[in-house]
């Protein structure tokens, strides 16, 4: 999944947004939905101050909302708090992409940013089923240990990158500043 994905509708909701004087709460909602799932987050916060006052009463209009705030702050919890609603039909397909989006990333930060975590801090902040979390640790290679009854997950070690070629680099480069100095 990339961003191009929804430029064709992106372009052409932005184009009657320009267009046309009023606009129905749905125009909004799918351009929500597409700059969210595209991370333009500044262009969603702005999408939002121009939205008329009438149309925020829109319990979908809000929903997308509180997702652009989740996202703004890094709030992972609240974002997959937020994201379980009945979406309609058609914010529903950039919704779906982006959770899937969100997950990815929330487990590559967990794996490189963690050596182990609790199952239970992690069910919390990624809102899954007990079951959807076990095969997505299990897909990822993630190990499971017990802590008394905790469970704790291990994220599949991954070796640093090397650093060689940039000592390398560093040392020629501190050989010639010496070389100029002398």
């Amino acid at each position: 999944m990339h961003s191009n994905k929804y430029e064709d509708l992106l372009e052409r909701l932005e184009g009657e947004e320009f267009e046309q004087f009023e606009l129905g709460a749905d125009v909004y909602q799918q351009l929500l939905a597409i700059y969210l799932y595209q991370n333009k987050l500044a262009n969603a916060k702005l999408l939002w101050m121009r939205i008329p006052d009438k149309l925020k009463d829109d319990k979908e209009l809000n929903q997308l909302n509180l997702l652009n705030l989740a996202l703004q702050h890094n709030n992972y919890a609240d974002f997959f708090r937020n994201i379980k609603y009945d979406w309609s039909e058609r914010v529903r397909a950039p919704i779906e992409d982006l959770l899937v989006k969100q997950r990815e990333e929330l487990f590559n930060l967990m794996g490189s940013a963690y050596v182990s975590i609790y199952q239970q801090n992690l069910l919390e902040l990624s809102q899954m089923s007990e079951d959807e979390l076990k095969k997505t640790c299990t897909a990822l290679n993630w190990s499971e240990e017990l802590d008394g009854d905790r469970v704790i997950l291990k994220p599949k070690y991954r070796e640093a990158a090397s650093s060689r070629s940039n000592d390398d680099q560093l040392l020629k480069l501190t050989e010639f500043v010496t070389f100029l100095e002398n």
